[in-house]
């Protein structure tokens, strides 16, 4: 018996409804860096209605990790999931740089993109509300030129009450072949970013790079520094300067992940953009 003979021997015991119910304390527990017993002691509890023996013999064919990423990957459509497949269309894109997680004010951009324009990507899932998403886009719009929202296809009608008119809207759908497809069911509009937003957004340390960057003297403070670039900026543009920030203080990270994208297990693609560890040094027995 193959391992996924296994695999599919184990689903066959769970409705649908209990899959995501496992799906959903999975992706709650998951930790890249917890040892194989200990991921496999979550496993075995998430799956309350499979055997001892069954539990060996998944163990025997699987890391605890390739297991729970199958899982949610077939069974759980959850943000880490719909990360990975549109970071996945992203990756043929000359002269792009993406991040993950960048913070910008009250929020956390789920998905970033810098070329010649500034991109935000917010993703609500099946599983997400949308009692954020005002506060989000209004924090992104101030940051970034283009912001999207990208739902699953049967949330479009619903998400447009609560974005303001320059947000667009991606769509996704699950596909056999390629596991998901993406389509622009409205596109943004270019926004008016704020300066002073951006500028008070950055770290004392990225404020120096701009500094330097746009032939200024750096402050000792970062409240001196802040207030450098706040006059400079009501004179000149920083824009050609801040998206060239972005773009080398994610470049590496993003070149990692393009380098490694086929090595790494979907689930675990915004991990490795964070610590660039070799996914062979990772994807072992501990």
């Amino acid at each position: 018996m193959c391992y996924n003979d296994i695999y599919l021997k184990v689903l066959r015991k769970y409705t649908k409804s209990e899959l995501i119910q496992i799906g959903r304390l999975l992706n709650k527990q998951y930790n890249i860096y917890d040892p194989e017993e200990t991921r496999w002691r979550q496993i075995q509890y998430a799956l309350f209605n499979s055997s001892e023996q069954e539990i060996l013999e998944l163990k025997k064919h699987y890391l605890s990790n390739k297991f729970v990423n199958d899982f949610l990957l077939d069974n759980y459509a959850c943000e880490r999931v719909i990360k990975y497949h549109f970071i996945r269309s992203l990756l043929n894109l000359s002269d792009n740089i993406v991040a993950f997680e960048m913070s910008v004010g009250g929020s956390r951009v789920d998905i970033s993109r810098i070329n010649g324009n500034s991109y935000a990507y917010e993703i609500k899932t099946e599983f997400d509300s949308f009692d954020r998403l005002s506060t989000q886009m209004s924090d992104y719009s101030k940051a970034f030129e283009k912001v999207y929202v990208v739902v699953p296809a049967f949330k479009v009608e619903a998400v447009k009450q609560h974005i303001p008119d320059n947000c667009g809207i991606i769509a996704y759908r699950p596909k056999k072949q390629t596991g998901m497809t993406f389509s622009y069911v409205k596109r943004a509009y270019r926004n008016n970013c704020s300066a002073d937003f951006c500028i008070k957004n950055l770290s004392s340390a990225d404020m120096s790079t701009l500094m330097k960057m746009l032939g200024l003297e750096a402050g000792t403070t970062k409240k001196e520094k802040e207030a450098v670039l706040l006059t400079y900026a009501e004179k000149r543009s920083i824009w050609p300067a801040y998206k060239k920030l972005l773009k080398n203080k994610y470049h590496s990270n993003w070149l990692f992940i393009k380098k490694h994208f086929d090595q790494i297990l979907p689930i675990d693609i915004q991990n490795f953009f964070v610590t660039s560890l070799s996914p062979d040094l990772l994807y072992q027995i501990k």
